[in-house]
């Protein structure tokens, strides 16, 4: 197989394996963390706004469709309809990583461009790996006139896969991507999570936006090893945090710049919890892509219509008006959770 057409099968297989791994179980960590119930909530459901911002845009939920897929021809078609999905309900939806358009541009560019002509007033974010430089970075965001740009690092992801990358030096590029590019910058791992020391480094860097991408959801050791025929590297996910773990770890940092949460998330109530934890908007991919895989566009549809309806019934259960109203709800975390923290040295919310 030639080399561009391998590139481009590797994407293929991601879509089919994320669907093969898929499980309605949860390994975030949303468990360990309970809300108390407000017996006198005083509101009407109708009065509750599920609206937030997100980076500078207001958008109905609290919710995005995060890096997903693109480059062949099968993701053309889900990117069409994560577009189709964002533009109804008024969402943030990002590409999966361009980097095969940046190798490919050709071949792939369609795969991509979709999400923006599916939705041309939405907020739509381009997708690249902390290897690429500026000017590469920019040509992703001008080819979807994207509102913002996700730097995905997945260190553990490259080497699991048999082609992957084996050299990781990327703050500095990093930096200068922040600095030179024309939109907003959203550093994410990709189902790894994200501890306080790497959280520390981006915001020396001047990162202003990171996302935690905890483990729980689709694990990328897991879909590399699949397609790696030498040895066995899923052990490798055992350095990983769950997402309630990293959103533990940016506690001392959400005062200093914007958290999003996302990995493993499956349920409306993970979204509240991890919106409690300091969350300011919650990221979804694996759950999405499973329905429209495996049912259809107007199901998933009716699916998210359910699910932002249930944040509503959860915020009345709690007594929350607002999003951040969220943030005042009495919470408790199990001894794990606790000890983890200590261990850490971080203040929990209480």
């Amino acid at each position: 197989m030639p080399k561009q057409d391998e590139q481009i099968q590797r994407k293929v297989e991601h879509l089919f394996l994320a669907e093969k791994f898929f499980t309605d179980e949860s390994f975030a960590g949303f468990d360990g963390i309970r809300l108390l119930h407000n017996a006198l909530p005083e509101l009407s459901l109708d009065d509750i706004d599920l609206s937030t911002n997100f980076i500078d845009m207001k958008m109905n939920y609290p919710i995005y469709f995060n890096a997903i897929t693109g480059g062949s021809k099968q993701s053309t078609k889900f990117n069409i309809e994560l577009a189709q999905l964002a533009h109804k309900f008024k969402i943030p939806v990002s590409s999966g990583s361009m980097g095969v358009y940046l190798r490919l541009p050709e071949k792939t560019k369609d795969s991509f461009s979709v999400l923006r002509e599916n939705n041309p007033d939405g907020f739509v974010m381009a997708n690249v790996s902390a290897k690429v430089n500026s000017e590469q970075a920019q040509q992703t965001i001008d080819l979807l006139s994207a509102n913002a740009l996700q730097i995905h690092l997945n260190g553990i992801q490259e080497l699991v896969m048999p082609e992957g990358d084996r050299e990781f030096f990327w703050l500095a590029n990093i930096k200068d991507i922040v600095e030179k590019v024309s939109v907003p910058v959203v550093v994410k791992e990709v189902g790894f999570g994200l501890s306080r020391e790497t959280i520390a480094e981006l915001y020396k860097i001047g990162v202003k936006y990171v996302d935690v991408a905890g483990f729980g959801g689709t694990d990328f050791a897991q879909i590399e090893n699949a397609r790696n025929h030498g040895f066995d590297l899923t052990y490798l996910d055992r350095f990983s945090l769950s997402t309630v773990e990293s959103m533990i770890e940016s506690i001392p940092y959400q005062d200093k710049l914007t958290v999003f949460a996302s990995g493993g998330i499956r349920t409306p109530m993970d979204v509240i919890k991890a919106l409690r934890m300091g969350a300011s908007s919650v990221g979804m991919s694996g759950l999405i892509l499973h329905h429209l895989q495996k049912y259809s566009l107007s199901e998933t549809e009716m699916f998210v219509h359910a699910f932002v309806k249930q944040l509503k019934i959860i915020m009345a259960v709690i007594g929350a008006k607002s999003i951040s109203d969220i943030k005042k709800a009495p919470i408790i975390f199990d001894e794990s959770l606790v000890n983890y923290a200590k261990q850490r040295q971080i203040v929990l919310p209480s």
